[in-house]
């Protein structure tokens, strides 16, 4: 699985700096609805910038690790190198179940929030 998310972070590696800005957009626009805005016309753009902001967040998450993964220890390599590398995957197989755990729960409240949203909007 961190093979998979390596190739596909290596590949879209270039987007991050998309994604940065549109957490920040998200950011400054839920900050200027919260602090600049009087009255309800304009919290229309607090539940769309805050899921932008969950999601940039999570594709930088996964654009920032993932393309620094170790390969596979070789056979030839002496046992600390094996072992360092193997320790070094296990790591990321960790962040590998958090990210895709973190997905699962942006989805949920992706889903969640934006049913609130067309509920009252």
């Amino acid at each position: 699985m961190i093979d998979h998310l390596c190739a596909f972070s290596k590949k879209f590696v270039r987007l991050k700096s998309l994604f940065f800005i549109g957490t920040a957009a998200a950011f400054i626009v839920f900050g200027y609805v919260v602090l600049f805005t009087e009255g309800t016309d304009k919290d229309v753009y607090i539940i769309p910038s805050v899921v932008v902001a969950l999601w940039s967040l999570v594709c930088s998450l996964l654009l920032s690790i993932f393309p620094y993964v170790p390969p596979k220890a070789d056979k030839r390599q002496p046992v600390s190198e094996r072992l360092k590398i193997r320790l070094a995957r296990s790591a990321y197989h960790i962040g590998s179940w958090l990210f895709c755990v973190l997905s699962v729960a942006a989805a949920w409240l992706t889903i969640k929030l934006l049913s609130i949203w067309h509920a009252d909007f």
